[in-house]
């Protein structure tokens, strides 16, 4: 399939899931999928100007796991290219944390994945998920009764996880290895029908093929790509929305506005307390369609001071005009010092943000390009480290205010790659007593401004941008100090 690397080649393209000079983890177990996904990333590099590093984490299940290690290192090592071997003890793991051995292995998986990028300073994490477990993905879901994101499937970039193999079928991977001439070593435990996958790919596939439709690996994934396109929509419609509504959000704590989150239709609503427990740190993980109705029966029919148990130490609390999402038993108490519990304001774009908490006003205003005289005007929102300047189109909002976490990175403006923020901190001469205290603008999760000091990589102002987001910060007068 001499064509594979050019349609893996329009793929990342189409969904921007790599930049030039990017270094990518590759993710390899030694099986067809990620041989072919490490050989196709080798071809097209050059075209990206990419740097690869494989991984290979050995689960310690079969005896021939050390054989596939020693395959991947070989392999590895023909191309040129380096690899961190690492042992994970999956049983032991899934007896502790009480998964599935299938579970726990991803798990393992994407842990050691994520470590790996971390030590060797890489901006993705490549996976071999080809367009067969994309269908997989999606009937599991079906039959568990997910939503549009379940059936809209593995995304083609969550995070730093990218899957450049989505559009790809398992036929496409033999036929271009077998065209390369590559070997690859075959799990004998995705041969059993031990397993839920493996059930559903050995059995109720084909049976689906032969009596209900031929084609129904096609009709699956259309079905993945439609309810896509129509999640990623309903999340920036409940995005949105969740500006109007949300009062606070701190570590460990959302509250909402009850009579306007009450207003809203019910679809809304079940997005709105998903998207407000992820607002609040908690993990949406166990967390079940049933759940959410019981969510929504209490705060409609529930005196206020009533509180609703949810996994994983999530909590909703009633309040008269509010209720509060309140993560591992988390209540902060009003007068709390907000930079040591984790402060966290949504910004009003545009608008005025007032942050007593951390002593500023921010400001922020969006102008069309074509209402600036010139680039002289341009050049001058950028004159003050107060006032910073973004393609508003580009930005992920909302836009928050928070203080700095433990591990936070950021890419510099200017610069290649990420830094540490405390290294940051340390080469800008600010006081260890005074860092608690600086304000850092997020877009997403990414650290887009360090008021007062540094700007980040996100979303620069270029020729083609059309809107611009000017954010500026204010000193408050007074002292810094959270009004009750």
């Amino acid at each position: 399939m001499s064509d594979l690397p050019e349609k893996v080649k329009n793929f990342i393209r189409k969904y921007e899931l790599l930049e030039p000079g990017m270094r990518v983890v590759v993710g390899v177990s030694g099986g067809a999928d990620s041989v072919a996904l490490l050989s196709v990333l080798n071809e097209i590099s050059r075209s990206f100007s990419l740097e690869l590093h494989v991984a290979h984490l050995n689960h310690l299940l079969r005896q021939e796991a050390g054989e596939d290690a020693a395959f991947v290192r070989r392999f590895a090592r023909e191309l040129g290219i380096p690899v961190t071997v690492g042992y994970a003890r999956v049983s032991r793991l899934a007896a502790v944390k009480k998964m599935g051995i299938e579970d726990a292995g991803r798990w393992a998986r994407y842990r050691f994945l994520h470590h790996v990028a971390e030590r060797v300073n890489a901006q993705r994490i490549a996976v071999g998920h080809h367009a067969g477990d994309q269908v997989e993905t999606v009937l599991l879901n079906i039959l568990r009764g997910a939503g549009p994101k379940g059936l809209s499937g593995m995304p083609p970039r969550r995070g730093m996880v990218i899957r450049p193999f989505l559009d790809v079928t398992r036929k496409e991977i033999e036929e271009y290895c077998g065209a390369r001439l590559l070997t690859w070593r075959t799990d004998a435990s995705n041969l059993t029908t031990d397993y839920r996958r493996n059930r559903l790919r050995r059995e109720l596939l084909p049976y689906l093929r032969e009596k209900f439709n031929p084609g129904v690996d096609r009709a699956i994934l259309q079905l993945a790509e439609i309810m896509g396109a129509e999640d990623a929509f309903l999340e920036e419609l409940t995005g949105r929305i969740l500006r109007r509504v949300l009062w606070k959000r701190g570590k460990g704590e959302a509250v909402l506005n009850l009579e306007d989150f009450l207003s809203l239709p019910p679809a809304v609503c079940r997005r709105l307390l998903r998207r407000a427990i992820r607002e609040a740190g908690g993990s949406l993980k166990d967390l079940g369609y049933r759940h959410i109705i019981n969510c929504l029966e209490f705060l409609r029919k529930n005196l206020p001071g009533g509180e609703l148990q949810l996994p994983h130490g999530v909590r909703l609390k009633k309040g008269y005009d509010n209720f509060r999402v309140i993560v591992n038993g988390r209540h902060p108490h009003p007068a709390e010092d907000p930079t040591k519990s984790g402060l966290q304001v949504v910004l009003q774009v545009p608008g005025e943000t007032p942050v007593p908490a951390l002593g500023f006003l921010f400001q922020a205003e969006v102008r069309q390009r074509e209402n600036l005289k010139g680039d002289g005007d341009i050049r001058c929102l950028f004159s003050e480290n107060y006032q910073v300047c973004f393609d508003y189109d580009k930005m992920k909002l909302p836009l928050t205010v928070r203080t700095r976490r433990a591990g936070d990175r950021i890419r510099p403006f200017g610069l290649n790659g990420t830094k540490k923020l405390k290294k940051l901190f340390g080469e800008l001469r600010i006081p260890p007593e005074e860092r608690d205290r600086v304000p850092l603008v997020t877009s997403g999760e990414e650290i887009c401004w360090v008021v007062g000091y540094r700007r980040g990589c996100a979303a620069p102002v270029l020729p083609e941008t059309r809107r611009i987001l000017i954010l500026r910060a204010r000193k408050l007068p007074g002292e810094n100090k959270l009004e009750n």
